[in-house]
């Protein structure tokens, strides 16, 4: 953190801790006022069991605050990101999730995994979806043990160019997650050590859960139903 941002967060707190809650409210940048809020909760605290007045109120040593609602957490996890790697977000920022451009992923998700006040260290699941008009969509839930943050991240990619930078080295378990997207969906994952069909044969022909799918007829000399009356 800055040195600008230390003092400001400092100051608010003082001013707080005097009666000003204004001070802190009033802070346009949403990390900054987080951190300042936490600061202040941890100073109140120390009063509290009788500690040094002198104690550090930067914030600098407090993490964001984790019980703020997800909603909130992807506006503010995308600011830092878009702060960190210019250039990155895709589109403007939503409550419900952070839309990235595919270039920077890995070094993003690195970044998420091992920034100490941070530490998305649970990859929860990765979704893929057919969004229409030729568009893929891959969706990843993070979750931090340590602090509670759950943010979601999305990244769209045309259907000829079907292709996301691994995070398999990141988290172990996006093997198989991966995988299985690029099963049903045929996103390929660049950088992935094994990437190949989880569910089906190697040699199935085409994406089942695209919209534009079509059954092959048969596989092998075996007739492949259309639908699933009869056979289930």
């Amino acid at each position: 953190m800055s040195k600008e941002r230390e003092k400001l967060i400092s100051d608010s707190v003082e001013k707080a801790i005097a009666g000003d809650m204004d001070a802190i409210n009033n802070i346009e940048d949403r990390v900054v006022r987080s951190k300042a809020k936490a600061a202040l909760a941890k100073a109140k605290r120390l009063q509290k069991d009788g500690s040094s007045p002198d104690a550090d109120l930067s914030g600098s040593d407090v993490p964001t605050v984790s019980n703020t609602p997800s909603e909130n957490l992807n506006r503010m996890f995308g600011d830092r990101i878009n702060e960190k790697f210019p250039g990155s977000l895709d589109g403007d920022l939503k409550d419900t999730h952070i839309q990235l451009k595919p270039d920077q992923w890995n070094d993003i998700a690195i970044w998420l995994k091992t920034e100490d006040d941070m530490l998305f260290d649970s990859l929860q699941c990765i979704t893929g979806m057919d969004m229409g008009e030729d568009i893929l969509e891959a969706r990843y839930n993070l979750h931090s043990m340590k602090y509670r943050f759950a943010i979601e991240i999305r990244i769209a990619i045309p259907k000829k160019k079907a292709e996301i930078p691994s995070i398999e080295q990141v988290w172990r378990i996006g093997d198989w997650f991966e995988r299985e997207t690029y099963d049903m969906y045929g996103i390929s994952f660049s950088g992935h050590t094994d990437l190949r069909r989880i569910l089906l044969p190697d040699d199935w022909e085409g994406w089942p859960l695209r919209k534009d799918y079509e059954v092959q007829e048969t596989y092998h000399g075996i007739v492949v139903p259309k639908v699933k009356e009869g056979w289930e």
